[in-house]
C-alpha cells in the first residue's frame, strides 16, 4: 500500500518513485501547484501534469515510467562512448565540444552531436563555465504557503558563558516564525540533520531549503590536494534531500538571505540576554528554553500570517524510515572476513537466515545519528553487525551483539 491505494502484482517501487508519488499527493490535495511540485522534482511543468493525470487514473502505478527497464533503441553501445572519452582525454584534449564532434565524424568516421559529447564529458570536467552577467538586485516577496520555503542557517555567537557557540536554526518563509533550534559547538552535518529530524517529524516536508554555501550543504571548493571530495558529487546533505524531493536554493550571498540574517540578529540581540536572565549556561538547558518558551514567544510577537492559508508542508511518506535518510551513507564491499570497514571502524557482519556470508557482496552503510551503524544489502535487508571496538583475549571467544536487532553471535578466531 501506498498512500491507502493497493499496488498492482509485480511493480516495484524505488525510493525516488515513492518520493514522486508522495508529492503528486500533495498536488492532488492542494498542497502544493504544479510548478511547485514540478520544481521539486527537476521536471517540467508539462511533464508534472502529464504524471499527475497517469496517477489520477492508474493509480500509484502511474508514476512508473512506461519504458522502464528497456535499452533504449538509439542509444550509442558502451564501447563507442568509452572510444569518444577515451579520444578526448588524449588525442584531442584541448578542442571544445563543437570541434571535437566535427573532427569525430571527420577524422575517426565516428558521427555524434556536439549535445550528446558535452553531456559525456562535462560531468568529468571537460569544458569551460560561462559566467553570468550581474542582474540587478530587488527585494523578493515572502513564500505564500507555510513550508513553501524554509531557511536552516548556523549563527556563532556568545549565547551564553565566554566562550563561542552556535545555534543552528530554521525557520519559516512565509511567517517568519522559527520552527526548531539546536544549540552546539559548531554548526555541522549532524546538527543540521538533527534540526531537519525535528521539523519534518512535528511538521512535515518543507518545498524547499534556502541556504548559504556552508561545506556540509553543498561542494564550491576545486582543485588542491586538500579537497576530498569532487563538486560534481552530492554532498551528505544534499543526497538526503533529493531523496525526500526537497529542493534546495543556495544564495550567492549573505544579503540574498537578508530575511534570515535578521531574524538571526534579533535572536542574537534577545536571546543571549533572556538566557543570562535564566542563568541557563549549556547547550542542553539552552535548546529546550529556546524550543520550549523563546520559539513561541517570538513567534507570537514577530509572526505573520502566511498569505495562503493552504499549508504546503507534507507528510513523510508511508514506510519510510526517517532515520535511513538523514544519516551518513555510505557504500562498500564486504570483506573475505566478512567484515568492512568505515572511516577506520570495524564492523562485523553476521549471517542471516537466508545466507551465510556476504563477502565480496556491495553493501550501504548508513550512520545514524545516535550513532548506531546499519548495514542494508540489496536483497537480504538490514544485515546483523557490530562494530568492533577493541581485541580479544587471547583464547577467549569473541561476543558481539548483532546491530541491536538480532541474537548475540560469535565469532571464530583464526590463527594462534
Amino acid at each position: 500500500m501506498i498512500g491507502g491505494a493497493p499496488l498492482k502484482k509485480g511493480v516495484v517501487f524505488t525510493m525516488k518513485d515513492i518520493t514522486r508519488y508522495s508529492i503528486v499527493r500533495a498536488l492532488m490535495d492542494q498542497k502544493m501547484t504544479n510548478k511547485e511540485g514540478a520544481e521539486s522534482l527537476g521536471i517540467s511543468l508539462r511533464q508534472m501534469k502529464r504524471i499527475k493525470k497517469k496517477v489520477q487514473t492508474k493509480g500509484p502505478s502511474g508514476i512508473i515510467h512506461g519504458n522502464r527497464g528497456r535499452n533504449s533503441p538509439r542509444a550509442f553501445p558502451d564501447a563507442f562512448r568509452d572510444r569518444v572519452i577515451s579520444l578526448a582525454q588524449t588525442k584531442y584534449f584541448d578542442f571544445n565540444f563543437s570541434h571535437l564532434s566535427e573532427k569525430l565524424k571527420e577524422e575517426e568516421d565516428m558521427p555524434i552531436n556536439r549535445e550528446t559529447v558535452r553531456q559525456w564529458l562535462r560531468p568529468l570536467g571537460f569544458g569551460r563555465k560561462i559566467r553570468k552577467p550581474p542582474q540587478h538586485r530587488k527585494r523578493r516577496k515572502r513564500s505564500e504557503k507555510e513550508g513553501q520555503m524554509l531557511f536552516l542557517d548556523g549563527s556563532p555567537h556568545r549565547w551564553f558563558g565566554e566562550e563561542e557557540s552556535t545555534l543552528i536554526l530554521t525557520t519559516d518563509d512565509a511567517t517568519g516564525k522559527p520552527l526548531y533550534g539546536l544549540f552546539q559547538k559548531e554548526e555541522d552535518l549532524n546538527g543540521c540533520f538533527q534540526v531537519c529530524r525535528e521539523v519534518f517529524t512535528t511538521y512535515g516536508l518543507p518545498g524547499c531549503f534556502y541556504l548559504d554555501k556552508a561545506s556540509q550543504f553543498t561542494t564550491t571548493r576545486h582543485g588542491g590536494l586538500h579537497v576530498a571530495q569532487k563538486d560534481t558529487e552530492p554532498t551528505q546533505f544534499e543526497r538526503a534531500m533529493k531523496e525526500l524531493g526537497i529542493r534546495l536554493i543556495f544564495a550567492d550571498s549573505p544579503q540574498a538571505r537578508g530575511r534570515c540574517e535578521r531574524i538571526n540578529q534579533t535572536f542574537q540581540d534577545r536571546l543571549v540576554s533572556e538566557l543570562r536572565l535564566e542563568g541557563i549556561a549549556s547547550y542542553q538547558e539552552a535548546t529546550t528554553y529556546l524550543n520550549e518558551i523563546f520559539i513561541p514567544k517570538y513567534s507570537q510577537r514577530f509572526g505573520v500570517v502566511a498569505e495562503d492559508p493552504l499549508s504546503a508542508l507534507r507528510a513523510t511518506p508511508e514506510g519510510l524510515d526517517i532515520r535511513d535518510i538523514l544519516c551518513k551513507r555510505y557504500q562498500r564491499r564486504v570483506n573475505q572476513d566478512n567484515t568492512i570497514s568505515v572511516n577506520g571502524q570495524i564492523i562485523q557482519l553476521f549471517p542471516t537466515k537466508k545466507r551465510l556470508h556476504f563477502a565480496k557482496a556491495q553493501v550501504v552503510v548508513n550512520h545514524w545519528l545516535d550513532g548506531t551503524w546499519h548495514i542494508v544489502h540489496a536483497t537480504e535487508g538490514e544485515i546483523p553487525s557490530k562494530p568492533i571496538t577493541g581485541e580479544c583475549p587471547a583464547g577467549a571467544p569473541l561476543t558481539l551483539k548483532a546491530g541491536g536487532r538480532g541474537e548475540s553471535a560469535p565469532i571464530r578466531r583464526y590463527g594462534g
